[in-house]
């Protein structure tokens, strides 16, 4: 009798847990309720025929694109417009075997790389290569938006030989340089595909994500904020934002990280018989004028320095990567910044991403740097360069 009465009250109890929760999560869907932390909220903008475009609209989240990931956090969905079976932007699939002859170049990047309208940067280079040459050269778009250059360098070790490029274009700096908003990318474990699944089914639960709010919970950017969704961004004040921005957080990947993270990918590239090609991030912020969504992001260093100075760091870092390694560099950074309006053509309100017209001067930087390495490989594998040797 006395066991009948137990299993009876922890029947009961476990009902009534379940319907507290199965009401909750009924009353929060009802809602339209949804979060998801920081850095895997990856906010892409508006929709144009189901491609994001360039425009940084911090107030809308394109569901389902991406994916958690045990190794780079979260990747994008394999097969699932705009990315190709093998997870790279592009409409076209890869061979399951590379062409004899072919000339393959890989850009990895964040969303500088990923985004472009009416195209992506690579796209255009890939044309004017294919051009050049005569018949089509492959340019893959690896860019995926938020990637720090750790998780480009892990995508690089996990996939290099699979892709097999000739070049490899390195386009990295803004993540790395905002402010993490629990740990460095480097302090976060690689996590088991087991746990990974287990936190994409529990993702899905808005009561999960409420609790997940309720515990590192961040507030939302004002629509109006973001630079081409509603208007200017109110003026920086830095007494209220940076002192908004502080906490201790450190850097999603500190400058030393950086540069080693850079040595890394040239010196895996160099193994495998391939070109790394370093990208400077060219960047039009200055301290008046910094988009308040990354204050509201939690985006803003918390050591005092304004964006554009920590910027200019991070691109020093790239600049003398390039320099005592010998890898070809596009100094894209200081290109901009020589133009007739110091770059502000060239790059969106934002000051990080690029116009239409950044998009063809950033191609036209890369094109003059690859395209010499295209011709010098063509040659070292033509018949007559082998009978030579």
């Amino acid at each position: 009798m006395i066991v009948a009465a137990r299993a009876r009250k922890l029947l009961f109890a476990t009902l009534a847990v379940a319907l507290i929760l199965g009401g909750g999560e009924v009353v929060l869907r009802l809602a339209g309720f949804a979060y998801q932390p920081i850095p895997e909220r990856i906010w892409l903008g508006r929709l144009k025929g189901g491609i994001p475009t360039a425009e940084v609209v911090f107030d809308r989240l394109v569901p389902g694109l991406f994916t958690r990931d045990g190794l780079l956090f979260w990747k994008p969905v394999a097969g699932r417009p705009p990315f190709n079976a093998a997870g790279l932007r592009s409409s076209r699939e890869l061979p399951a075997v590379r062409p004899p002859g072919e000339f393959r170049v890989l850009t990895l990047g964040d969303s500088c790389t990923f985004l472009g309208e009416p195209r992506p940067w690579p796209e255009v280079v890939e044309e004017r290569l294919s051009r050049r040459a005569g018949r089509p050269v492959r340019v893959l778009n690896a860019g995926v938006p938020a990637y720090s250059s750790l998780q480009g360098r892990r995508f690089l070790e996990s996939r290099l030989i699979e892709l097999s490029p000739d070049v490899v274009t390195i386009y990295f700096g803004w993540n790395d340089h905002w402010r993490a908003t629990v740990k460095a990318d480097a302090d976060f474990p690689v996590r088991d595909e087991r746990m990974v699944t287990l936190q994409r089914l529990l993702s899905s639960s808005h009561l999960y994500q409420a609790m997940n709010y309720l515990i590192k919970g961040r507030v939302r950017p004002r629509p109006g904020d973001a630079a081409a969704g509603g208007g200017e961004a109110p003026p920086f004040d830095p007494r209220r934002d940076l002192a908004a921005a502080a906490g201790g957080q450190p850097l999603r990947v500190p400058p030393a990280q950086f540069e080693r993270n850079l040595r890394a990918m040239v010196a895996r590239i160099r193994a495998a018989g391939g070109t790394a090609v370093l990208i400077t991030a060219p960047s039009t912020l200055s301290s008046g004028a910094i988009p308040s969504y990354l204050v509201a992001h939690g985006f803003v260093t918390t050591d005092g320095e304004s964006i554009q100075v920590l910027h200019e760091r991070y691109v020093d870092l790239v600049r003398r990567v390039a320099r005592e390694t010998g890898a070809p560099l596009v100094d894209a950074a200081a290109d901009f910044e020589a133009s007739p309006d110091g770059g502000r053509a060239l790059m969106r309100q934002d000051g990080i991403h690029l116009t239409a017209a950044g998009i063809q001067r950033l191609a036209d930087l890369v094109v003059r740097v690859v395209a010499p390495l295209q011709g010098a490989r063509e040659s070292s594998s033509s018949p007559a360069a082998s009978r030579s040797r």
